[in-house]
């Protein structure tokens, strides 16, 4: 697994939920409604998925096995982050929709949402796998650090 780019991704993605979940707390204003409230839950339960894999990455990488209180965040998180690819997904598909409809050339705004929604989804689902493959490097890392420090004479 590469920690760098792991943490590169989770930096453009922190930049670009974060961008998402502003814009989506402004259209709870312009725009009330259930889609606004829903879009600004999901995108800041991708702030905070950021937030939580860097923090893991800073505190327990390269060794040190999670935490009681980190691990059962970590189940949540991911949970949770189910939901944020259903309204991800929701976008992609609302957004391919809208393209093969229209008959005319859109804006290039529109073409500029349908690539953050895009890439927003494939940085989701990179983080998501990313933070499953840090869970078992650092279990590992740490079962291969107590087998050797066994195996040391005292």
């Amino acid at each position: 697994m590469n920690i760098a780019l792991l943490k590169l991704v989770c930096v453009l993605q922190f930049a670009l939920s974060g961008y998402m979940s502003l814009s989506s707390f402004v259209y709870i204003f312009n725009s009330p409604g259930w889609h606004s409230i829903i879009s600004f839950i999901a995108f800041c339960l991708a702030v905070y998925l950021v937030s939580f894999v860097l923090r893991v990455i800073h505190k327990n990488y390269p060794d040190e096995p999670l935490s009681l209180n980190q691990k059962s965040a970590f189940n949540r998180l991911f949970v949770c982050n189910f939901f944020m690819l259903s309204a991800l997904l929701t976008y992609n598909i609302n957004d391919v929709q809208l393209i093969t409809g229209s008959s005319g050339a859109s804006s290039p705004l529109f073409y500029a949402s349908v690539l953050l929604h895009l890439f927003i989804t494939v940085f989701q689902v990179y983080i998501l796998l990313g933070m499953v493959k840090l869970r078992r490097t650092l279990n590992r890392n740490f079962e291969k650090k107590s087998a050797n420090a066994d195996i040391l004479p005292v």
